[in-house]
């Protein structure tokens, strides 16, 4: 195994960064990263990461491997805290928290050098808290908030869909939202980028029951006889 383990390392490192290091890039330049099924990916993730923990005999005998070892703690924190607050779902937060667990001990027996550790240790401490907080919420009361697309219209040209989403919150309430998609995204098995979303209508929770809604050309949306461009 000691020939294979970089590499199994080097692809959990890339595995638990993919997610908060593909949102990152994709909103710097106006785009959005999805997960496919995160569900799917964070178990694979925690699998993987138990895997190198228990089978692997880790080799860092580059440089390069021991950092990625250093920082892996404190990525997969900040992973686990994009599943809690994007997704939402209690079997992928439950994933991504196992598979910080696991991280841990691959920082602390491989992470070099000595110096990154104890700040990636630290920085880790500080993400930890939130992770805590939120993780736990998230895995005893649930979803708390659930968007559910209940309409969807697609322009003329087909460049563009709209949909109607309604947003409940339970206890504190909710909207009706409209956001415009262009349907043009790239679609690379694990994850998908897309061009964010324009949100051009937010009302009232439930008015999508007796909503209007139609395009009245390419560019125009009419949502309840009132006119949206899209840009």
């Amino acid at each position: 195994m000691k020939k294979i383990s970089p590499c199994l390392c080097r692809l959990l490192f890339a595995m638990v960064a993919l997610y908060p290091v593909g949102t990152a890039l994709c909103a710097c330049f106006g785009y959005r990263f999805r997960l496919n099924s995160a569900l799917v990916f964070s178990a694979a993730t925690a699998l993987l990461a138990l895997i190198v923990v228990l089978f692997c005999e880790v080799s860092v005998e580059h440089s390069v491997d021991a950092v990625l070892m250093a920082i892996l703690l404190p990525m997969s924190l900040l992973s686990a805290l994009f599943y809690i607050i994007a997704d939402k779902s209690v079997v992928a937060v439950v994933g991504a928290i196992v598979t910080a667990v696991f991280c841990l001990i691959l920082t602390i027996e491989n992470g070099k050098p000595f110096a990154l550790k104890v700040v990636a240790l630290v920085l880790s401490a500080l993400l930890a808290l939130p992770v805590g907080l939120f993780g736990f919420f998230t895995i005893v009361v649930g979803n708390f908030g659930e968007n559910t697309v209940v309409t969807t219209v697609e322009s003329p040209d087909g460049k563009y869909y709209a949909e109607v989403i309604d947003s409940d919150q339970g206890a504190l309430g909710g909207d009706t939202l409209v956001d415009v998609y262009e349907a043009e995204k790239c679609n690379a098995i694990l994850f998908t980028i897309e061009k964010k979303p324009q949100r051009v209508y937010f009302g009232e929770w439930g008015e999508f029951r007796d909503m209007e809604i139609y395009w009245k050309d390419d560019r125009c949306l009419v949502i309840n006889s009132v006119d949206y461009e899209i840009k």
